[in-house]
């Protein structure tokens, strides 16, 4: 799902619901509610947060009436259009294909919701080609911190010298990696995380790339 789209689809539930509040306005207190909820996650080791008590407590502070109701509803309207929207980027499939020959393939995502990650995993057939799928959501925290590399690293049986941590995050990815002994592989998609390129063991545009950057970490 597109970046930054969830606000936009919690309006449209808003919206179609009734609920008469500019986007400008939601958006104006959506933002420092956000940012000190992680804050407050990050300082608990990175904990998950609660995103339905987000809305809850944007739509508190806009005085909506029935801000616990149109919480609920509207994050069980995000959450059901992830399964409609996540597919594979074109050419990502026959590539883990042709990685699963040789390697252990795993997954290990921030993801804001168990049952709704499970369902999209379901929809890729990810239990066909990962032997790993560590949901943050599902343990508590979320990526950088140590326990979902460590769960990946024993479900495959791996020891960090032999992994490749591969994500589109530096402070999520690359610094978790790092932090569990990894080689890190940044997919810098938006090309916008210049700042840290040298912290990563390669960095690539389009996950397309990753097998060349794979052989570049074998020989060198």
């Amino acid at each position: 799902m597109r970046r930054g789209s969830s606000t936009e689809i919690f309006h449209k539930y808003l919206t179609e619901n009734e609920v008469d509040i500019p986007y400008d306005l939601f958006i104006e207190a959506y933002v420092p509610i956000a940012r000190a909820q992680e804050k407050r996650a990050k300082e608990e080791g990175h904990r998950e947060p609660d995103y339905r008590q987000r809305i809850e407590d944007v739509l508190n502070k806009l005085e909506i009436d029935d801000a616990v109701k149109h919480s609920h509803g509207a994050w069980s309207y995000y959450l059901r259009k992830w399964p409609e929207q996540t597919e594979f980027f074109p050419g990502v499939l026959e590539m883990l294909g042709e990685l699963k020959k040789e390697y252990k393939l795993g997954v290990i995502t921030n993801y804001m919701d168990g049952p709704t990650c499970r369902e999209v995993f379901a929809k890729l057939r990810f239990d066909d080609i990962f032997d790993s799928l560590v949901v943050s959501h599902e343990l508590g925290f979320m990526k950088p911190a140590g326990l979902l590399f460590k769960t990946a690293m024993r479900e495959t049986g791996s020891v960090p010298e032999s992994c490749v941590m591969v994500g589109d995050t530096y402070s999520a990815d690359v610094v978790g990696g790092n932090l569990a002994g990894m080689k890190t592989v940044l997919v810098d998609i938006y090309d916008n995380q210049q700042d840290h390129y040298h912290d990563c063991s390669v960095v690539i545009w389009d996950i397309n790339e990753f097998p060349e950057a794979l052989l570049k970490l074998k020989s060198g």
